[in-house]
């Protein structure tokens, strides 16, 4: 044999258990960036509305306790939307949401103000009304408003 093939050869023996600790590296950074990829996106269900003789309470599973929204005599709950870690209540008087982490925030709602449309969803609420888009953060609890331009 010649001495540059043996080398050669003891090269490429070398070079096969580097290549397959590389390739299971690869590997495992593959799973692990996919299965962290995967979850990222999925919110489980923490939040609950409980009607109870007229009160209305979040059940926080996350945080396991109870919370009641408090209603002003005259103030009549008109619709609700239910989400993984949200609940939005719109009242006669205003919009409510419960967020897992921040409990119930309100906003006034305005003179003759119409409900469009209500959504809750993972840690986020958008209601959109006649005179303005709202949305609120479940997780901080942070309304966020922008007036509307409504061709009438």
């Amino acid at each position: 044999m010649r001495p540059s093939s043996s080398g050669a050869r003891e090269a490429r023996a070398g070079r096969g258990p580097r290549v397959a600790a590389l390739c299971c590296a690869l590997a495992w950074l593959v799973a692990l960036g996919g299965s962290a990829g995967a979850q990222s996106g999925y919110v489980p269900k923490q939040v609950h509305l409980v009607n109870d003789n007229g009160k209305l309470f979040a059940s926080n599973v996350k945080l396991n306790r109870f919370d009641e929204l408090k209603l002003d005599a005259q103030e009549r709950v008109l619709d609700q939307q239910v989400g993984a870690a949200i609940a939005v209540v719109i009242t006669n008087q205003r919009i409510t949401a419960y967020g897992v982490l921040s409990g119930w925030r309100s906003v006034d709602r305005m003179p003759n103000e119409q409900i469009e449309s209500i959504m809750a969803e993972d840690y986020a609420g958008v209601i959109v009304t006649s005179n303005r888009l709202l949305n609120f953060n479940g997780e901080t609890g942070v309304w966020a408003a922008q007036k509307r331009t409504v061709a009438r």
